[in-house]
């Protein structure tokens, strides 16, 4: 009876082994990294890109919702580059110019957020759409972002939507603003500023 046993143990440990070994050699590989959500992430030189996906209402405006990492002590620049109808100026590639703080995560288009906004895109939910990371001198990422609408409960909020807070692609750079004309009163040539002051010649 002990040898059955004996035996029957044997057997079993002989069939888990070969099991085991045909798990580790036979299954597929996981990578080394993978995003638990419904976007996509990489790494971009000094950043760390998590979590990106779009959310459309009508294909050719998207919200970008991404968060990006950045664990050095330096602030670092973000160029999102995507293909636009809109951009015909600039060979049909829109750019988005971001700036992340140095240690912390940024989240665009999320709750209270700032909206990235891509204009000009021709994508439908469901679908994957090429966005072109870059940061600094390293080399860029492009990934296949996925396409969304607010169908999902946790997206309806997302859409995009004009608003003070939008960063909206522009082949137009931003003019500098014009400088305050001063309040020093007529007559005043004392030479000496006074609150408010911006400009005083002292003659």
């Amino acid at each position: 009876m002990l040898k059955s046993r004996a035996a029957v143990s044997a057997l079993l440990a002989a069939m888990l082994t070969v099991g085991l070994t045909a798990c580790g050699f036979g299954a597929p590989q996981l990578p080394r990294t993978y995003d638990p959500s419904d976007g996509v992430g990489a790494e971009v030189g000094e950043l760390a890109v998590r979590n990106a996906l779009l959310v459309t209402t009508d294909g050719t405006r998207a919200s970008l919702i991404v968060s990006v990492i950045n664990q050095t002590d330096a602030q670092q620049a973000l160029t999102v580059q995507y293909e636009s109808t809109s951009a015909t100026a600039t060979g049909g590639r829109a750019s988005v110019n971001l700036s992340v703080p140095a240690s912390s995560t940024v989240t665009y288009g999320f709750a209270a957020s700032d909206q990235v906004v891509l204009e000009g895109v021709d994508t439908k939910p469901g679908s994957l759409f090429p966005v072109y990371f870059q940061s600094g001198n390293a080399e860029g990422s492009e990934l296949k972002v996925p396409v969304l609408d607010s169908a999902l409960a946790e997206y309806s909020t997302l859409t995009p939507s004009p608003s003070p807070a939008a960063v909206v692609p522009s082949a137009v750079p931003t003019p500098i603003s014009t400088p305050t004309p001063g309040t020093v009163p007529e007559g005043d040539n004392t030479g000496n500023t006074q609150p408010g002051d911006s400009v005083d010649s002292g003659q």
